[in-house]
């Protein structure tokens, strides 16, 4: 027989309506360092990004991440959550972070006397302690809005922190040190150990038993309340970075892309690689078996407490994405640039519609424009000439000798035939028929932002200072246009051989194939991408992400979609109904404005007898094709035989296609739910007490009024208590 979970559930479920926003798709990049990973239920969980400085949140346990808009600039460390509002974090320069509606907004508390924060541990909501590199260990009484410093009887760093309740606590430090405290920290006292290495992770169970993970792999357990110490078998000798334990199961991360794994409460110990050229920093395991793991440009998901992790973001290039360009609905690639602040020169591509994103080898160019035909053929070119060409959608591309200029942007006709445009050292535009092995200057003078052609004869060059030029010979030859405006112009469109719009320090529309032009005067300064699909329907992305619709051939726009949060967009383009903008740091944002044509397929995920998916304003669970009633939650308990699927429908009223079947055997004859369990006493003002039906294993859910979850733990007998 399945056992049932005890959802303690309200029955009011807030979930946004908003439907056209930004979805930040590339949120991990090849700069990240996940240090510090915290679940709060299944499906929900919270990282930060210490070198970018970011906090992210996913529902989905970390397929995707919201980039929360709150920019932290001394560098976030360690991040403790008590639920899905509030958290504390532990950053540079003594200064804390709190927050209590999920990271929209946050408050800071500021010690620098205290260095950089490492580690932090809470016994409950209020009390917990932080220690710091420079060997201080501080206490708050009230989640962190105030702390007091302690005596912690050395310099060094503080790297891990542990608390068996609110009197009884272990550190440890650089120097191969460990510390006690049985007095909430009042004093500390040194312990005798016979480790070589730091320790950099410690737990106890109890009082007396306790276990600690560090460098070179060393495990180290007590049984006496740390008074002695022994050495343990390990089964790497990569440094154990973290240490996080669920039960009796154990997880260790650490460098070289090493986890090792107790499933006895570190009796023995197994040992994988998930990538041996990538540090893991932090791992995080929900009561259900589903969680995550972060490291560096690295995010891994399990639905087996650890037994198996599965890469679900790999990080993409950190740098300045100046052009977007898809050669089907499907696929697409990006080119960047590297700048000041660490950024790199890289291109990206995808195969999805701009849902996910993978870095391109394509060289070390300092990558500015780029093309792709429906065919797979494309270019892409960058600073001083560097220029390459595909066949295949840049899954592999061809590197060529280029003309002396930055190369702003490009347009691909065959294997053979390119034009390139740029500046500003001898700008203009550029074309070869020999597949890049030489060039011809075919357009002299400017400095060329942008191409269009609208077919491989007609087309149009716009830049710096509103220049213009047309071709009617596919780029061998050129005539300057009288320039549209004295502004920049960033983006050029055409819908046919005499309907056209420029975008740049506002805009433009021709309807005599570029003679004249009408200003468009609704269009904001610094629109970066403007673009049509009829003669009515336009679309116009600002520097800022601001995003506008018209319906009367620009005479009149208004905003579809808001801002996001920092950002400074280099292009933007529609594919399948999304709008997809690229920009600065590496970002690239989808907004879906229309259902794809093809369906969104769900995941489900499974944890014995529970069925998960991400939170959806809409939900409906079906049993072999038939919804089940009242099955609208993100979780459904599978009480009986069968195949179960979930639809759902998003904030923009898409329905999705059934998700994958997951089929369910009952073996036994299901239990009635009155009988699943009890509780009691009830009411009551400190403790409960659930008194299940039979042994478990099960999964409680505490939820507030407004359905988030509060706390998710596993039982494992008939009877659970809690505060």
């Amino acid at each position: 027989m399945l056992h049932r979970s005890a959802l303690l559930l309200s029955l009011l479920l807030v979930l946004s309506a908003s439907a056209q926003t930004w979805e930040l798709v590339t949120p991990v990049k090849t700069r990240s360092e996940l240090p510090s990973v915290r679940m709060v239920d299944p499906t929900t969980g919270f990282m930060i990004d210490r070198v970018l400085g970011f906090v992210m949140k996913t529902t989905d346990a970390g397929a995707s991440w919201e980039r929360k808009p709150y920019n932290l600039i001394d560098k976030p460390r360690v991040l403790w959550m008590w639920d899905d509002q509030r958290g504390i974090i532990g950053a540079n320069s003594g200064r804390f972070y709190r927050t209590t509606d999920g990271w929209a907004s946050a408050s800071s508390v500021y010690q620098p006397t205290y260095g950089n924060l490492g580690t932090l541990h809470f016994v409950n909501d209020t009390l917990g302690w932080a220690g710091s590199e420079s060997g201080k260990i501080v206490r708050t009484t009230d989640g962190g809005a105030t702390w007091t410093l302690q005596t912690s009887g050395t310099t060094n760093a503080i790297v891990a922190l542990h608390f068996v309740n609110d009197t009884l606590g272990f550190a440890a430090a650089t120097g191969a040190i460990l510390l006690r405290t049985t007095d909430a920290g009042a004093n500390w006292v040194p312990l005798t150990t016979p480790i070589t290495y730091n320790m950099r992770g410690i737990h106890f169970f109890d009082a007396l038993n306790g276990i600690a993970v560090g460098l070179g792999g060393e495990i180290i357990r007590t049984s006496d309340g740390g008074d002695s110490w022994t050495m343990q078998s390990s089964p790497t000798t990569n440094s154990l970075l973290s240490l996080f334990v669920r039960g009796s199961t154990l997880i260790a991360t650490g460098n070289n892309g090493t986890v090792i794994r107790s499933t006895n409460g570190g009796n023995s110990w197994s040992a994988q690689t998930l990538d041996q050229f990538q540090d893991l920093y932090s791992a995080w395991i929900d009561p259900s078996g589903i969680g995550l793991l972060g490291g560096e440009a690295r995010v891994y998901r399990t639905l087996d407490f650890g037994a198996t992790w599965t890469p679900v973001q790999i990080g993409t290039y950190h740098t300045m994405f100046n052009k977007v360009s898809f050669g089907t609905e499907a696929n697409g690639a990006s080119a960047g640039w590297q700048t000041m602040g660490g950024l790199e020169n890289g291109v990206v591509r995808t195969t999805d519609g701009g849902r996910s994103w993978t870095n391109a080898s394509t060289g070390a160019g300092q990558w500015l424009g780029v093309h792709l035909r429906p065919n797979g053929i494309g270019w892409l070119g960058g600073g001083v000439g560097a220029n390459r060409h595909t066949t295949d959608f840049f899954a592999t591309s061809t590197n060529h000798p280029g003309p002396n200029v930055a190369i702003r942007c490009t347009w691909a006709f065959n294997a053979t035939t390119a034009v390139v445009g740029g500046g500003y050292v001898n700008g203009g535009c550029y074309r070869t028929t020999n597949a890049g092995a030489s060039w011809q200057h075919t357009l002299d003078g400017g400095n060329i932002y942008d191409l269009w052609f609208v077919n491989d004869t007609l087309g149009f060059a716009g830049g710096e200072g509103g220049a213009m030029a047309r071709t009617t010979d596919g780029g061998a030859t050129w005539e300057w246009l009288d320039p549209p405006t004295n502004a920049d112009i960033n983006s050029i469109f055409f819908l046919n051989d005499t309907l056209g719009f420029y975008a740049g320090n506002g805009g433009g529309r021709t309807t005599d194939g570029g003679d004249t032009w009408t200003p468009l005067l609704s269009l904001p300064q610094y629109t970066m991408s403007i673009f049509f699909t009829d003669p009515d329907t336009g679309y116009a992305v600002s520097v800022s992400g601001y995003a506008l619709r018209t319906t009367n051939g620009g005479d009149d726009w208004t905003y579809v979609v808001p801002e996001p949060f920092d950002v400074l967009i280099g292009d933007a383009t529609m594919v399948d109904g999304a709008l997809i903008a690229v920009g600065r740091y590496g970002d690239v944002y989808r907004a879906a404005l229309q259902c794809p044509a093809e369906p969104d397929v769900p995941i489900v995920f499974q944890s014995g007898e529970i069925l998960w998916t991400a939170w959806r304003p809409q939900i409906q669970w079906y049993l072999d094709g038939a919804p089940l009633p009242d099955a609208t939650w993100p979780w459904i308990t599978a009480t009986a035989s069968g195949s179960y699927t979930v639809v759902v429908t998003d904030a923009l009223g898409c329905t999705s296609a059934p998700s994958t079947p997951v089929q369910i055997i009952s073996t036994a004859v299901e239990e009635r739910v009155a009988d699943a369990f009890t509780v009691f006493p009830n009411p009551t003002s400190a403790m409960v007490t659930l008194s299940f039906a039979n042994d478990g294993p099960h999964t409680v859910l505490l939820c507030d009024a407004q359905g988030r979850v509060l706390r998710s733990e596993r039982v494992n007998g008939s009877r659970g208590q809690w505060d």
